[in-house]
């Protein structure tokens, strides 16, 4: 396995675990719509890029499996975020809850959005033209997302804490 395996493999897991972190955020804020329908199209778009990881990092010597979902286990706990969101909707530490999951959410695609940049540098090094199109093609995405949060953050954060509690 070479290095560009290994930080293909990092990458790949900070898509995946990104992917389920949007999933779970948009789960617990089930009842605000203008943040629960994005979470599950950036929770797509990180699914989208860890396919595509895959596919590079078997043509540099790794095997990445998909990832494993417990089906039965994994609706169950979705319904009881959902269940669990729509009672905090209406309460005031649900904007706080809100600002909370955005900050993750925010610093995780940070994480990603740095791989990719490393990723990027690593094909320009070793003069990976397939490596280097799939980067700055899906990179792009990862940017997106963050400007996405950044935008929801600054909408949220004077709502909730320039508010009396």
């Amino acid at each position: 396995m070479t290095r560009t395996g290994a930080l293909l493999a990092e990458l790949h897991e900070a898509e995946e675990a990104l992917a389920r972190e949007f999933h779970r955020v948009a789960e617990r804020q089930a009842a605000d719509h203008g943040t629960h329908y994005p979470c599950l199209t950036l929770a797509a778009r990180c699914e989208e890029h860890a396919a595509r990881l895959r596919a590079a990092a078997g043509r540099h010597g790794r095997d990445l499996s998909e990832p494993r979902h417990s089906e039965p286990l994994s609706h169950l706990l979705d319904a009881v975020r959902r269940k669990s969101s729509e009672r905090r909707g209406h309460h005031t530490s649900a904007g706080q809850l809100l600002l909370r999951d955005l900050r993750h959410l925010f610093l995780a695609a940070q994480e990603v959005s740095l791989l990719w940049l490393l990723l990027g540098q690593v094909a320009r090094a070793v003069r990976d033209q397939e490596l280097l199109a799939d980067v700055e093609e899906l990179h792009p995405g990862t940017l997106g997302q963050i400007g996405w949060l950044t935008t929801r953050l600054k909408d949220a954060a004077p709502q909730v804490l320039a508010t009396a509690d």
